[in-house]
């Protein structure tokens, strides 16, 4: 092949498989998709549509840290393409969102559940308010001691 025919060759291969990416993303099947993304950028490394594709594609997959730089690069080659400024907004505020649900896991598997909603809490009241259930606890106990001294007394 002469090197323009080749150059065709090229651009039609890369545009097939830009098609091929985007009806496999449609189907559902992100690791194909995500392997024809992957060849065109190894031809073309700039291309827009495979940039937004393969994000979209570890999006799908729950790879927001892995996507959120491959949609920032394909809004800093085109940044007046509003769909991919909507793509990056929804993806940043669903990996806040992971990040805020992984943060109160972790919170509650180490037994130190919302934190920093109970300091938010504990400054908002007066220094002498108990907690409730402190009281709760108190008051249980000093009934028992109650109902103990009544049946000792009864006994005697």
């Amino acid at each position: 092949f002469s090197p323009d025919e080749e150059a065709e060759l090229l651009d039609v291969k890369v545009k097939c498989l830009n098609n091929l990416a985007a009806s496999q993303l449609k189907l559902d099947h992100f690791k194909a998709a995500l392997k024809s993304c992957n060849q065109v950028l190894e031809h073309q490394p700039g291309n827009i549509k495979a940039l937004f594709r393969k994000g979209k594609v570890l999006a799908q997959q729950g790879e927001y840290r892995e996507a959120i730089p491959i949609l920032k690069a394909a809004l800093k080659l085109e940044p007046s393409n509003k769909t991919i400024h909507a793509e990056l907004s929804k993806l940043v505020k669903k990996h806040a969102d992971q990040r805020n649900v992984e943060t109160e896991m972790y919170r509650k598997m180490l037994g130190n559940p919302s934190t920093a909603s109970t300091s938010r809490k504990c400054k908002d009241k007066l220094p002498w308010s108990i907690p409730w259930k402190w009281l709760f606890g108190a008051t249980a106990i000093a009934l028992g001691g109650v109902a103990l001294s009544v049946v000792i007394a009864a006994r005697n």
